[in-house]
């Protein structure tokens, strides 16, 4: 047996899954107090691990913590090994011939499609015993939420596409500006977006698609704000107050323009659109629902296209 051997045999993988915390928590101290540890008994650990390995993993000092050339090594591979434990439960029911398990999607504010609606009946019918949970959130908390693991898949618009994420592209949103009953533009048509720039506006803050924030800066609109929300229900409550206008997707106030209690101020077109994604971590890191999620996904609309 060669020393290279006898030192992964004897190595302590409780001390790599430390490690690994360790740098997720950018230090010690960080981690100790999120594991609940003393501080000292970290150190000791991350040091006990250092002398089973030979190398040093990380620097600590005045300068604050940061990996070594070995540690960042050592954290790739901790890494991957304390993902792979949390595919096990995954693995083993696939094995079983029947998924258990839970899957989380974050999803945006007053999502309707009906697509993605069938998709979630045929994962019901698919994994009776596949429990499902969904919440609302912005569009980048959910990318967030995705790519540390806190969710294993969202339904979400993307500003811009990278490669630690997966995209799936589900549909297309297109936003239209609307007033309600009770405002003094109701029945009235725009073909000149800039017309309406010195009206008073809700606007959905922070979580606002880039394409709309260009349609509004290139016509001037919404310099007079009145408030507004990041969650589109509520920024359609406050649009049917009457004391402002609002950009909404055109899909979530069907029933309401249909009862005209809101009505379509612009005739211009094009209005602001873009896709809404799927989004996953990529298939090495993708947990077994997820990855169900995205299959199901995949025929649904493979066979639209095919309709």
């Amino acid at each position: 047996m060669t020393p290279h051997d006898l030192l992964w045999r004897r190595l302590d993988w409780n001390l790599m899954r430390l490690f690994h915390e360790i740098v997720q928590h950018g230090g010690v101290s960080a981690a100790a107090r999120a594991l609940g540890r003393q501080q000292p008994a970290t150190s000791q650990a991350l040091s006990r691990l250092e002398d089973q390995l030979g190398v040093q993993l990380c620097e600590r000092g005045p300068g604050g913590f940061s990996l070594t050339p070995e540690g960042r090594i050592i954290f790739d591979i901790s890494s991957e090994m304390v993902e792979l434990m949390r595919q096990a439960p995954d693995l083993l029911t696939q094995a079983a011939g029947s998924v258990r398990g839970h899957l989380r999607i974050a999803i945006m504010s007053s999502i309707r499609d009906r697509e993605f609606d069938q998709i979630l009946a045929a994962m019901a019918r698919r994994h009776p015993l596949l429990e499902v949970s969904i919440d609302l959130a912005p569009w980048q908390s959910i990318l967030d939420a995705v790519r540390t693991g806190e969710a294993d898949a969202g339904i979400a618009y993307v500003q811009i596409l990278d490669s630690v994420l997966a995209y799936e592209p589900l549909f297309s949103e297109t936003q239209q500006l609307y007033c309600s009953a009770n405002h003094a533009l109701f029945g009235q048509s725009f073909d000149n977006p800039r017309a309406l720039a010195d009206e008073h506006f809700f606007l959905t803050g922070r979580d606002e698609p880039v394409e709309l924030m260009n349609f509004r800066r290139q016509f001037g609109l919404g310099k007079n704000a009145r408030g507004g929300s990041e969650d589109l229900g509520e920024l359609k409550r406050l649009i049917l107050t009457g004391a402002a206008i609002g950009f909404l997707p055109t899909c979530i106030v069907e029933d309401e323009v249909r009862r005209r209690e809101l009505w379509p101020l612009l005739s211009y077109r094009p209005l602001p659109s873009y896709p809404v994604y799927l989004v996953t971590r990529p298939a090495k890191t993708r947990p077994l629902p997820a990855q169900l999620l995205l299959d199901e996904a995949r025929r649904r609309l493979t066979a639209k296209k095919g309709e």
